[in-house]
Order: structure tokens, then sequence, then C-alpha cells
């Protein structure tokens, strides 16, 4: 029996672009041939090529993951991310447009992350967490802020570590300076203080003097002057959370002060 036409059945009927004719979703249409020249030849005009057709969907994933208005940077990094993932394409398992979109999901993590001036480990935030939680017990069973030794020994952190911890989650901004300030001032409860950061015989001579105060005065000492990780802090703020008169928090001061000039007296 002759055959009712002459046209061949394709060997490639249903097999999806770039190596049959069907169209795929979300890109132009000359992708096939633009694919081909670029896995022929890694090139900028074979890549520009690429991603002019891919481009489309590219914007698609920016719109979705990124929002509305993102920055041109992220835009770019989306751009070199859609091409990477050009390089695990395969043509045989799905089509180009669920391929990007599912690779291009990493944009949404480095939003989040532009949104941080400092991305912060998951562990120091954890802990971070773990040492507020801890702080906000020993307020409630001491009516005052907690040293950092007394919240050492409650989460097994070492001191240094909620030290370091405290200056991940600090702003920018603060601590960049100290004042220097005097303390012959009636009005001024504030302790003597050299720029944050600096080592040497200053910075182990206030530490000397710390190890010899009480727990109260310890915390004033390092909320005054904004050392390990403390936020500085006023007088009369630090009367408040210390469940102290503003007077008594001068009065403390004065005296710390008092051992942190005896420095000068032993030539340290």
């Amino acid at each position: 029996m002759p055959l009712q036409n002459n046209k061949m059945p394709s060997i490639l009927g249903d097999t999806p672009a770039p190596f049959s004719q069907t169209q795929q979703p979300g890109v132009k249409t000359d992708f096939d041939a633009a694919y081909t020249q670029w896995q022929s030849s890694r090139t900028p005009e074979t890549n520009t090529a690429l991603l002019k057709n891919i481009q489309p969907i590219v914007d698609t994933a920016v719109s979705s993951y990124l929002g509305a208005n993102p920055p041109a940077t992220l835009k770019n990094r989306a751009r070199l991310l859609a091409l990477q993932a050009m390089e695990k394409y395969d043509p045989q398992k799905g089509n180009v447009k669920t391929h990007l979109l599912t690779h291009l999901q990493r944009l949404r993590r480095l939003g989040a992350q532009s949104q941080n001036i400092i991305s912060i480990p998951e562990q120091v935030g954890l802990d971070f967490q773990k040492i507020n939680r801890v702080e906000n017990d020993i307020r409630a069973d001491l009516s005052r802020d907690p040293t950092d030794e007394e919240v050492a020994d409650r989460t097994g952190l070492s001191v240094k570590r909620i030290r370091k911890i405290r200056q991940f989650n600090q702003p920018i901004s603060e601590g960049m300076t100290a004042r220097q300030t005097d303390m012959s001032s009636a009005n001024n409860a504030d302790i003597a203080s050299t720029r944050p950061g600096q080592h040497g015989a200053q910075d182990a001579w206030l530490d000397f003097v710390y190890e010899d105060l009480g727990a109260v005065d310890r915390i004033i000492m390092d909320s005054l002057l904004g050392r390990n990780g403390r936020r500085k802090s006023s007088t009369q703020d630090l009367a408040r959370r210390l469940n102290i008169s503003p007077g008594a928090v001068s009065q403390r001061a004065a005296k710390i002060q008092d051992m942190v000039d005896q420095r000068y007296k032993h030539g340290f």
C-alpha cells in the first residue's frame, strides 16, 4: 500500500530544543543558534548573544527574587550566574527557563546579604541570641545588668567570645571614637579613655584595673568607656540598668578613674 504522504517521521520529534525546532518558553526565537555557537566557542561575542536570548528569563528571576528595584551590581551578578548555570544546562533534562529559574534562586541569598553591611555568620547570630536571653534572665534575678563573667558562667561561652559577638552586632558607627574627658567636672561621670582598638601599655593597665573591680564597677567601667564590645552608655541610662542612682554611678566612676590614674604614679 502506498504511503499517504511522503514526509518521513523525525527521530528528533520528542527531543527538546536546541536539537529540535520546538520553541522553548521564555527565550527568543534564535536561542538554538546562539546556544550552539556558544557551546562551540566561548567568546565575549557568543556570551553576549546567548545572554541576549535568555535575558527575559534573567529579568523574571531578578524581579521574582530581588524585587522591583534591585541594585545594578546584583543585576550584573544575575547575568554572570545565568552564564554559569548554562554550563550545566542539559537540553535532554528540561527546558532552559526551568533550569535558569532554579539556579538563579541564589539571588535571594545575595539580595539578603546586600542589605547588611557585615554578613554575620549563623553561629554568631545564634550565640548573640543566647547571650541576650541569658542577660535578660540575670537582670531578672539580680535587678541589674550582668557582667561578662556572669554571662559566661551561664552560657558556657568564654568571656573573649562574648565580647567578640557583641562587636559583631554593634552598628559600624558605634565605638569608632572615644571621647577624652576630664573627671574634674562634677557633671561628668565618664572615665578618661583611649581610642578603641589601641593596644599597648594603656590597654594593659585598663585590663589590670578591670580585674580588680567588683561586678557593678566592671559594668560601669565597660559601659562608660565602650570597652569589651559594650556600647557606650550615659550615666542616667547606666543608673537605670543597674538599679542605682546616677549619683552612685558618678561616685563609682570617680573611684575607678582614680585607679586608672594610678598608672602615671607607677610609671606603667
